[in-house]
């Protein structure tokens, strides 16, 4: 057998052996030089970017949440902005407001929930000199202010300066002012001075010239917060101006806030923060309000923010690196430290890698031979593949065409061999397998090849002088080595017999793939013509290929186009002669090749699965119009013939559920024929799908009964209802008393395993009263009816009815068994 030629691995060479392996070390240590330097380079340019990374990133963040703490803040002034602003509105109505009616209308305003944290809030007016008496009467009499004072009434004296700026109504958050809040409050706000007027009067001009919210930090002798103030005017008085403005003027409010509760309602979900809260007055300079978590400082993570709220708010918000975190240098140094160690790893592993490439390369050359073979070799059977065949048949036509010398390539596939795989296992076909390439291994010469094309298909290509004897004849010895006795070890139990499928195919041709495609044409010839022989390949079989191809493509649109339609032939009560059912089978009418037989589409319809939905379509079809006719008073039954492929579909028991429930035949009236070939391919499978079909309800019938090779043992486990003798032992009863003998035996069999019986092909007399004295119970053939269509069967039940009726009137009696007289004429 013709093997390939592979190089033998070269040793490694010793020191010394290449001048030129001292230079080529020098590169390699050059080349890891190289990756260390720009491996170090690589690093310093990183760890700058993570750095800078990192600090852009810490910019973003803080700006995102200077600007969150911003505007919680405005949302806060605001609101106590507004608070004040509503009660300047609501002074400018009722301007002589007692101190009884601003606390109830303070609380209605929910001034406590607004002004959080705060003192409360006063109302300031000025007062006429002449006013003075009665105004310090009426305000130590009200209740509501001595509560609010602490229960000391005030003396008042007229001031010097001639205008006298009280409180008129006042209301306290914490119920009553403590001594120092009251001392703060109590006295003549415009007088300079007074304790208040002190810081009090520049103020209130201020806040009466603008007419603007002012506010003002406050602390001193233990009291800590922050006064929001304005002038309230007469109702309707003009005040576009300063001096409007003072001339309107009716009073001042000012509320005391929190300004401390608000910064830390606004930094809540930041404790790392620290933040620093200014704000300037109309004309003065910025002041600080408030300040939380230390100092604010300056730097790439500092955030100022303007706050335009009744004046400008500055907000300085600025924050560390968090608790546990890397700062970006050192961050950036870890990069730059683990890229210097990756660098010098790469150079080290480069410094290795150099020393052992002479080494690689000779494992490598060693190796190259191994992998070449494994490449263009087959795994299981050592022969060569599908890609080394095409390559060997290419070169042989090349050189059969050179030298004018004959070729043949001998296409091989094992027969049954997915039955041995099913049976006992793969690992037994797997052993077939390699015993099979052995044997083609011991009959081709060194000049030829054998190869594994794939599955358990093979073949063998012959050149020159192989052929002096013919192709033929190294078919034959194919045929007869293969065809012995196979030892697989426990998996069979026993030695197997397999034979085998030739295909042959000789002369010259263009490519080596048409070689071998005229190889296996001819070995799907063999297989048709009955396996274990040979079939040299003719031009008529791509014909014939190309036919089958076209009828299965047909086939495959067939049965949507509604071209696929059933006949019926009747079967007899072989005593009464009364039809008892009808046999459904199926015809294709082609559109151009007219009506075809099964025979010559069923065999493409099984190889391709097209019988699977044809199949079902029969059943469904075939349930349906017995159904109709039962409905018309023709008590028959239907027999459907069931495909190996069929038996095999998982859907098949449902399959036969669908049809009977929708066409509403009942069960029993269904039997479906099962040839007994199909049957004992595996038994107990068959034997299982055979019970779930007869928890069905229908009729179960072994077709083809005799050619087989069932046993005894295995006929008692199915479940079969009824026995078909085949036709080809009908046909000699008349003549042969063998024929006669074996019927004879058949029948007797049925009886015994209490089986009805059925010959099928009755077509003369003789066999009909043979089979009569043999006491056969059922029977159908051309004696009694060809194939009829749907109209024809009708009438043929019909005229049958009609006849048993005029014999049940001659003989005054009817028959005792279901169904119609055979009728002929």
């Amino acid at each position: 057998m013709h093997t390939d030629a592979v190089g033998g691995a070269r040793r490694a060479p010793a020191s010394g052996e290449h001048p030129g392996r001292g230079s080529r070390r020098g590169g390699w240590t050059l080349l890891a030089c190289a990756i260390l330097v720009l491996g170090l380079a690589g690093s310093v340019a990183a760890a700058g970017m993570w750095r800078s990374s990192v600090r852009t990133h810490a910019r973003q963040t803080q700006a995102a949440t200077a600007s969150d703490v911003s505007s919680t803040l405005a949302t806060l002034l605001s609101r106590d902005a507004d608070f004040v602003a509503t009660l300047r509105g609501v002074l400018t109505m009722q301007p002589r407001m007692s101190d009884s009616s601003f606390n109830l209308w303070f609380n209605v305003l929910e001034g406590p929930r607004r002004l959080i944290g705060g003192l409360g809030a006063i109302v300031v007016e000025p007062v006429a000199r002449t006013d003075l008496s009665s105004f310090q009467a009426r305000r130590n009499d009200d209740p509501a202010f001595r509560t609010f004072v602490g229960g000391e009434p005030e003396r008042l004296a007229a001031s010097a300066s001639g205008q006298d700026c009280l409180v008129t109504a006042s209301v306290s958050a914490l119920g009553s002012l403590t001594p120092a809040a009251s001392r703060m409050v109590q006295g003549n706000w415009c007088s300079p001075g007074s304790p208040v007027g002190a810081f009090q009067a520049p103020l209130l001009r201020a806040a009466t010239d603008t007419g603007q919210i002012l506010v003002l930090a406050v602390s001193s002798d233990g009291v800590d917060t922050t006064l929001f103030q304005t002038a309230f005017y007469r109702d309707g008085a003009n005040a576009a101006t300063a001096a409007q403005r003072r001339a309107a003027v009716a009073g001042w409010i000012v509320t005391s806030v929190d300004i401390r509760t608000l910064v830390a309602l606004a930094v809540a979900h930041h404790p790392d923060l620290a933040l620093s809260l200014l704000h300037s007055n109309p004309g003065q300079r910025p002041q600080l309000i408030d300040r939380f978590g230390g100092p604010a400082h300056a730097g790439e993570l500092s955030q100022t923010r303007m706050i335009d709220v009744d004046g400008q708010w500055t907000a300085t918000v600025s924050a560390g690196a968090p608790a546990g975190a890397m700062s970006a240098a050192t961050q950036g140094l870890l990069v730059l430290l683990a890229g210097a160690i990756v660098s010098a790893l790469a150079c080290a592993l480069v410094l290795v890698l150099s020393r052992s490439r002479e080494r690689a390369l000779w494992m490598v050359e060693q190796k190259t031979g191994e992998l070449r073979h494994q490449a263009l070799h087959d795994a299981l059977t050592g022969l060569p593949n599908r890609v080394l065949a095409l390559d060997r048949a290419q070169q042989m036509l090349a050189r059969a065409r050179r030298q004018r010398s004959p070729v043949a390539a001998l296409y091989v596939d094992v027969d049954g061999f997915k039955d041995i795989n099913d049976t006992f296992g793969h690992a037994a076909g797997d052993e077939l397998l390699r015993i099979v390439a052995e044997r083609l291994g011991t009959l081709v010469r060194e000049a030829d090849t054998a190869a594994r094309l794939g599955g358990d298909e093979f073949v063998v290509l012959l050149e020159g002088s192989t052929l002096d004897a013919g192709p033929e004849l190294v078919a034959d010895r194919l045929l007869e080595v293969l065809r012995q006795p196979y030892e697989l070890g426990s998996a069979a139990g026993r030695p197997l017999k397999v034979t085998a499928s030739i295909g042959v195919a000789m002369g010259l041709r263009e490519r080596a793939e048409e070689l071998l495609r005229d190889a296996d044409l001819a070995m799907y010839e063999a297989k048709q013509a009955g396996r274990n022989r040979y079939a040299v390949f003719e031009s008529s079989m791509q014909t014939s290929s190309r036919d089958r191809v076209t009828l299965e493509m047909d086939l495959a649109d067939a049965l949507e186009r509604g071209q696929l339609f059933l006949v019926y032939q009747p079967t007899f009560d072989l005593r009464s002669r009364r039809t008892i059912g009808v046999e459904a089978l199926i015809r294709w009418r082609h559109p151009t090749r007219g009506v075809l037989a099964p025979g010559e589409f069923i065999a493409i319809a099984e190889a391709s699965a097209l019988i699977v939905p044809i199949g079902r379509w029969v059943l469904e079809e075939a349930c349906m119009q017995t159904a109709r006719w039962r409905e018309r008073g023709h008590a028959i039954g239907v027999s459907v013939n069931v495909s190996a492929r069929q038996l095999d579909d998982d859907e098949l028991v449902a399959n036969v559920r669908r049809a009977l429930e929708a066409s509403g035949l009942d069960a029993s009236a269904l039997t479906l024929e099962i040839t007994e070939t199909v049957i004992m391919r595996d038994a107990d499978a068959a034997a299982e799908r055979l019970r779930q079909l007869k928890e069905v309800g229908v009729r179960i019938a072994i077709d083809d009964f005799g050619v087989g090779y069932s046993s005894l043992a295995y006929l008692r486990e199915l479940p079969a209802d009824s026995l078909k003798i085949d036709r080809s032992f009908i046909a000699g009863i008349a003549t042969s008393s063998a024929s006669a003998a074996l019927i004879r035996t058949l029948v007797q069999l049925g009886r015994t395993l209490e089986i009805e019986t059925l010959a099928e092909g009755i077509e003369e007399q003789a066999q009909l009263e043979t089979l009569c004295r043999e006491h056969c119970e059922q029977g159908q053939g051309f004696l009694f009816s060809r194939p009829l269509e749907v109209d024809a069967l009708e009438e043929f039940l019909n005229t049958a009815a009609a006849g048993e009726n005029a014999a049940a009137r001659t003989a005054g009696s009817a028959d005792g068994r279901a169904g119609h007289p055979v009728t002929r004429g």
